[in-house]
């Protein structure tokens, strides 16, 4: 679990009810920086003489953006200011308490340390070793081991009968659109109000009769004899060949640098933990498969 899981609330109504370690993280930032507030002079309130400053706010933004909306942003200061006054009253009930003094506070600071710690050493490590160019030479290398496919697009009719398709035929060879006689006489809902259009395949894409049809046909050919499939009588023309562009870096660039930095957290963890001294003192049980809602458990 990270920070940011802590902030599951769905509007600022219920940030009351948040765990301790959002508040904990905001009361620390907000108690470590008192003594130098005092002498900041974007103070947007304060309480018991601890000034809360538009820095305050600047934090306490960042950290609750996914539940505020499209506030406007006078109500979203207010609102802010708000949480942070009330936040500020109970965190100097809290000392007051001395529950700073209290194992389970102190073990809560540890643990959210530790995270923090975590975070921040994996990101550095994580940047050193996955930049723009190490970016770059992944899409190079994938481009390279994905040569391109040619790929063809075709248009086709489907007729219940033979007699249908030769019908067809003939209105074709005498020169009418094959678009239009595909949208007026096509069994094939779904293509039909696309003039018959099937888009851009590759071999072994569609039905193998259809496929081995195609391969015959140069662009602007159409097929003279109907081809049988368990469907019923195609008539196929065939509209264009071309070789499938690499898609551009720009589409591609943030899947593989998410990929290079999940590959280079593991290599990390793996290098650190093999590195350490470990006593792990309860036994290897694997956690039970999860249904992933598809009718079949992760393995």
């Amino acid at each position: 679990m990270t920070i940011e899981s802590y902030t599951q609330s769905a509007t600022l109504r219920h940030w009351s009810k948040f765990p301790s370690a959002a508040l904990l993280m905001l009361t620390l930032t907000m108690a470590a920086g008192a003594p130098a507030l005092a002498q900041n002079k974007n103070v947007v309130a304060r309480v018991n003489g601890t000034e809360i400053t538009t820095a305050d706010v600047a934090f306490a933004s960042e950290m609750y953006a996914n539940q505020m909306g499209s506030m406007p942003d006078d109500a979203r200061l207010s609102v802010i200011v708000d949480e942070l006054i009330r936040l500020q009253i109970v965190s100097d009930a809290a000392r007051a308490a001395r529950v700073p003094d209290e194992d389970s506070y102190k073990r809560q600071i540890a643990f959210f340390e530790a995270q923090t710690l975590r975070s921040v050493f994996l990101d550095g490590e994580v940047a050193k070793r996955v930049d723009d160019a190490a970016v770059r030479k992944a899409y190079n290398l994938q481009v390279t081991k994905n040569p391109p496919t040619e790929e063809f697009r075709l248009r086709h009719i489907l007729l219940e009968t033979e007699a249908e398709a030769r019908d067809a035929i003939i209105a074709l060879e005498e020169g009418e659109d094959f678009a239009v006689v595909a949208s007026e006489r096509s069994k094939d809902e779904a293509s039909k109000v696309n003039g018959g259009d099937l888009g851009y395949l590759v071999s072994g894409q569609t039905l193998v009769e259809i496929d081995t049809a195609a391969a015959e046909l140069e662009p602007g050919q159409f097929t003279r004899e109907p081809v049988v499939s368990a469907f019923g009588f195609h008539l196929l023309k065939l509209e264009e060949r071309r070789t499938r562009p690499a898609p551009p870096y720009e589409a591609l660039a943030t899947q593989i640098r998410a990929a290079l930095e999940s590959a280079a957290t593991r290599s990390i963890m793996t290098e650190l933990r093999v590195a350490a001294s470990v006593e792990k003192l309860v036994p290897d049980v694997s956690p039970p498969a999860t249904d992933d809602g598809h009718g079949h458990a992760d393995n």
